[in-house]
């Protein structure tokens, strides 16, 4: 299993054990240098790891773990400020692998995704003000289909009140108000998943990454809510920006919980789709035992 570590505030790499035993014996890594991996809650000296005190390395001062969450490169965790956001939109981006240095503490990033919603809302705003009614937006682009349903339903669309551009907008802004607690959520669900593979990220930890991960999607998405000038322009927008995004998210995902990107990614997919047969499976089947008790009566 991969090893991340780092010296003073500044992270070496990802290392496995036996570059880190080479590197304790030829002077490339130190007792004091801190490490983590996953599954650990904490960073912790190289001294006091015993598989490493076969290269002869003695155990380091206990007061050194004490300093553990000084080490964090995040400029978020360093500091808040609009400086410190953006940065960590580009650290994430450019290097995600320097987040495993993070704490990820749930109140920090909770608070990083809120501010990534803030940027977001003004794009949202005009984008509800270009489109106008959505429903007869909706029902413009269901009548060019042929078939029956699709010409009922936009039928039923367009006789529909108007919804006001207020009040899309109050929509929007509460909508955007609980969506972190709606990210924490799904990421809990993710964490079951992972305990399922045996993987040991806190839970915690996997929160606090999830809240990142969204917030730079949601911060690097927000200019393309100013092309969605139609229904089909939407559609198409979304599949386009589908695959960049979710590569940007699991990089940063992965980086933040120190798991390979590719079995977040996989985690993922069995989570939903999980959710998704519970959520489709559970009203059929109380359907179909209420219809079955009609008709034994």
């Amino acid at each position: 299993m991969q090893i991340h570590v780092a010296r003073n505030s500044t992270q070496l790499g990802v290392f496995a054990p036996e570059e880190i035993v080479a590197g304790l014996s030829s002077g490339r890594f130190h007792a004091s240098d801190l490490a983590w991996r996953d599954g650990l809650p904490n960073w912790t000296p190289l001294g006091d790891w015993a598989e490493f005190r076969v290269a002869g390395v003695p155990a380091s001062p206990r007061a050194a773990i004490a300093d553990a969450p000084a080490v964090s490169t995040i400029p978020w965790e360093q500091g808040k400020s609009l400086g410190s956001f953006f940065a960590t939109i580009k650290l994430s981006i450019a290097n995600p692998s320097a987040l495993s240095t993070g704490r990820f503490a749930f109140g920090d990033w909770v608070v990083f995704c809120y501010l990534a919603l803030a940027f977001y809302l003004p794009f949202q705003m005009a984008h509800v003000v270009m489109v106008g009614d959505q429903n007869a937006a909706i029902a413009e682009a269901l009548s060019k289909i042929d078939a029956p349903w699709a010409k009922a339903m936009a039928d039923q669309m367009a006789k529909a009140p108007p919804t006001s551009a207020g009040l899309a907008i109050f929509s929007a802004i509460m909508g955007l108000a609980f969506a972190p607690l709606i990210y924490a959520g799904c990421a809990l669900a993710h964490w079951v998943g992972q305990r399922l593979f045996r993987i040991k990220v806190p839970v915690e930890r996997t929160v606090a990454a999830t809240l990142l991960a969204c917030g730079m999607v949601i911060l690097l998405g927000a200019p393309l809510q100013l092309l969605g000038f139609s229904l089909l322009a939407q559609m198409l927008l979304s599949c386009a920006v589908l695959v960049p995004a979710c590569v940007l998210y699991f990089r940063a995902f992965g980086g933040a919980t120190g798991v390979s990107p590719w079995k977040q990614f996989g985690i993922s997919c069995l989570v939903w789709f999980v959710l998704c047969c519970c959520c489709c499976v559970l009203p059929i089947a109380l359907l179909s035992g209420a219809m079955a008790s009609v008709a034994l009566r």
